[in-house]
Order: C-alpha cells, then structure tokens, then sequence
C-alpha cells in the first residue's frame, strides 16, 4: 500500500498541491516502513491456514486499508468530515463509483488515489499481494477464495489453478492496453489514466461529468464500453486461451449465457425506444442500447447514452442487470451469472421432479455434476444478497427517502455500480445524504464487494474461538 501511495505523491509534486503532499508521503513512508519491519520480522512461512483465518484476514485487510485512505481525503479536501472521507476511501476500494461532490473538485493526487484503489479493490487486495509472496502460495487459495468474487466451484476448477501471477499479469496487461487505446483515440493522457484504471475494474468513469459520458466520442465510447465488458468477464476465459486450452472453452455455460443476454437485452431495448418514438434509426439505436446495457451489466454504472429519455420499462430491464450483475471472478458486482444459471437450474430440477417424483437427474455446469452443497450455496447467496438488499433499503429510509429511492440507492450500493436508476441524468453523488446513511452505504458497498459471508461471519460466536479448525 506503501509503494501504491508514490504515483499519487509524485502528481501531487507535479501539480504543487502540497496540503495533499504532505499525509500522501507520511502514509506512504510509515507504511512502507512498518511493512518492510514486518516482513523481516515475522515469520512468513505458511504451511495451514484455516478458512475462518481466510475470512478473518480477508474482512480486516479490507477494513484496515479503507480506514487508512480515510486520512488522506480528509486532510486533503476542505470541508470533508470523517465521514466523508470514509465515504469516499469505501467507494474507492469496493469500486462502486460514487462520491460526495464532483470528483473534479479534488486534487489530482486524490484523484490518482480513487483510480489506484479503485485498481487494486478489482483484482483484490489479497490476491494482489498473494502474487508477491510466494512463500504463501500453499495457503493461497484459500485465503483468494474468500475475497475474489464468485462462487467456490468456478474458483476451484479453473481460474486459482492457473496461478495468481498469470492472473495479475493479465490484469496489467489489459489496463495498458486500454491506456494506450484511449490515447491514440484522443483521450489527454491523464485522463486515459484514469479511465483506464477505474474502467477495467468496473468502477465506473467518475471522473468523467460523475459518471455522464454522454460527450465522449464515439471511437472513446466503444473503446469504453469493450474494456468494461472484459472487465465483467470470468478471468478463467482468459486463462484458458492463453494456455491454448481451446477445447476447455467449448460449452462455456456462464460465458453463453452472459452473452446472449447483453444481446437479447440490448434489442429487446432497442425496439422499446423505437415503439416510444425515442429512437430514429435501429442501428444506432441498438448501438447505444448495447453500451449502456454493457455498463450497467458490467456493473461499471457510467451514462454513456440518453437512457434517462427512454421508456421505464428499459429502466426496468436496466434494474434487472444490475441485479444478476456481471460474470463469476471477474473485476464486476452484483450477484453474479453463475449463481442466477444454477438457481433457473434448481427451479427447472424441481419442476421436473414434481412431474417426474422417481427419476434420478442430476444438476451440471460446464457439463460437469454439480455436488449437493454447491448448489445450496449458490442459492443461499442470492437468498442473502436480497435480504442484505432489503436491510440496506430499510437503513437508508431512516434519511427520510421515498421507498423508490431507498431500493434504488440500496441496490447502487450492494450491486457495486453506484448508479441510481432515479438519478441517471446526475448520478453518483451522495452530498445530501446523512452521516448514518453514508455510515450505512459504507457496510452495503463492502457487503456487495466481499460477497456478504466476510461480515456476517463475525456474528457467529464460534467464529472467534481459537480452538475452532472447521
């Protein structure tokens, strides 16, 4: 964290913006300071860690460096109260997208940091650092487990088995390309930054109008819009083909599914605008239904197109997305495709299974059987994931919202996309909020990015006994 601190000193040098300066090189020194003691110190050998330990490490580390970005936004930006600071460092890492006021009005240097956290929140904290240490590599998949986004059984059998290197590799390869993209289509250099940054992570283009890219051009747009789709993609995909396992790609349940739903939405979209008489010509039209469907499927949440005109039930179809969100351990939030495919399964097994009570027919992925509590966990989560939807809809109503805003911005924040489907035309800004509900969209937003189990865990007593090895 130490080390990621050093590009934001260095603008805040470049653009002399020394009340930044000043607690960007204090934190950055302390924590390069007290980490490098610590790696020497303790030891780093790891031959058994047990999954609560995962857990345990996973929700602290989180906790621990959204609580240190805190300090530089609150003594970087006049006016911020601890609250909004701590408002602004949660967005950052759980990529969700939304701040205070116009992230313009910050110095560059913090605007460098959001994009840095907004990087690193993406790939994980603790799968970044795993790639570091490979002293650890024996009890790494465990510990990623229990923070990459995405159910167990995906994690299991394809992506952590090609190593958390090749992943991180990837991870930078894609930014750069979409870096050198952005450039050659015109984008100034700092702001190819930026996007690139925040956009392979599916955090959105806040930087840009808070989210309302409407102006770019449209050699930007698509260049934008491909990379967030990437970014919403499962990482084994990737892997698969870099290691020329061509076969393995074959029936790709999640990646289908995926695929034709952006399609099936984006024209399904289309034709509504054109019936509403919003729309002139249906190629343009499907074009710029396409991205925003991509945006919100991604759960990246930027404007790219006029949708705030169109019909509500487009809105309605937006919801959707927002909700089932983007694929299994990828950079995106949400509920994940994986997760909705083994429950439309579980409904049609049971279905089957009333007509047919004696028959023996088994649930499969990727055309592999699924085991028992797979299928239940997958299940659960989205049984969790509405209730924590709910309760978080019922927290923010204590601010004196309408019903329809409460589950709006509940949903912005559990989703990871930060966009209000009631505010499309100005998205992404929480200034009106009270401190209790910028407290509260702070536990959605980290609920949503670590997948709810990390903080529910802490409730269960026996998740603090020292003596627990299951």
């Amino acid at each position: 964290y130490g080390i990621m601190l050093l590009p934001s000193v260095a603008i805040s040098v470049l653009y002399e913006e020394i009340p930044v300066y000043t607690p960007l090189l204090l934190l950055s020194l302390i924590c390069i300071l007290s980490g490098g003691a610590a790696h020497r110190l303790l030891d780093n050998e790891a031959t058994m860690v047990q999954p609560r330990i995962c857990y345990m490490t996973t929700l602290f580390a989180w906790v621990l460096l959204i609580l240190i970005t805190t300090i530089p936004f609150y003594f970087g930006i006049p006016g911020y109260s601890v609250i909004d600071a701590l408002f602004e460092s949660t967005a950052s890492w759980t990529t969700t997208g939304i701040g205070i006021y116009d992230i313009k009005t910050m110095p560059v240097a913090l605007q460098v940091l959001r994009a840095t956290c907004n990087w690193i929140g993406g790939i994980g904290i603790i799968m970044l650092t795993l790639s570091l240490l490979p002293t650890w590599q024996f009890v790494g998949h465990g510990l990623a487990s229990s923070e990459f986004p995405g159910p167990d059984f995906l994690k299991s059998n394809t992506t952590f088995r090609k190593g958390y290197r090749r992943l991180i590799v990837l991870y930078i390869s894609l930014t750069l390309l979409h870096f050198v993209l952005l450039v050659l289509a015109g984008m100034p250099p700092l702001e190819s930054v930026l996007t690139a940054l925040s956009n392979c992570s599916t955090s959105g283009l806040q930087h840009i109008d808070n989210g309302v890219a409407t102006g770019l051009t449209m050699p930007v747009k698509i260049i934008v819009t491909f990379f967030a789709f990437l970014g919403s993609i499962n990482c084994s995909f990737f892997l698969l083909i870099f290691s020329k396992s061509f076969k393995a790609l074959i029936n790709r349940t999640e990646i289908e599914f995926y695929f034709w739903r952006i399609l099936l939405s984006s024209i399904l979209i289309a034709l509504f605008i054109l019936y509403a008489g919003v729309g002139e010509d249906f190629v343009e039209t499907f074009g710029n239904a396409l991205m925003q469907v991509i945006s919100f499927v991604s759960t990246s949440g930027y404007i790219i197109s006029d949708c705030y005109r169109w019909p509500t039930i487009c809105n309605v179809f937006i919801l959707l997305q927002m909700f089932i969100g983007a694929c299994a351990v990828s950079t995106g939030g949400g509920i994940k495709v994986a997760r909705i495919i083994v429950a439309l399964k579980t409904v049609s097994y049971s279905i089957y299974k009333h007509i047919h009570p004696s028959s023996i027919r088994t649930l499969t992925f990727n055309k592999k059987p699924m085991k028992g509590d797979q299928i239940i966990r997958a299940n659960l989560f989205i049984a969790l994931f509405m209730a924590t939807y709910l309760l978080g809809a019922l927290l923010l109503s204590f601010d004196d919202l309408s019903i329809y805003d409460a589950l709006n911005y509940s949903q912005a924040m559990i989703t990871n996309t930060g966009t209000s489907i009631g505010e499309l035309q100005n998205p992404g800004l929480a200034a009106g909020f009270s401190d209790f509900s910028k407290i509260s969209m702070c536990v959605i937003m980290l609920a949503g990015r670590l997948e709810i189990y990390p903080l529910l865990m802490i409730f269960v007593r026996s998740f603090w006994r020292p003596d627990t090895n299951r």
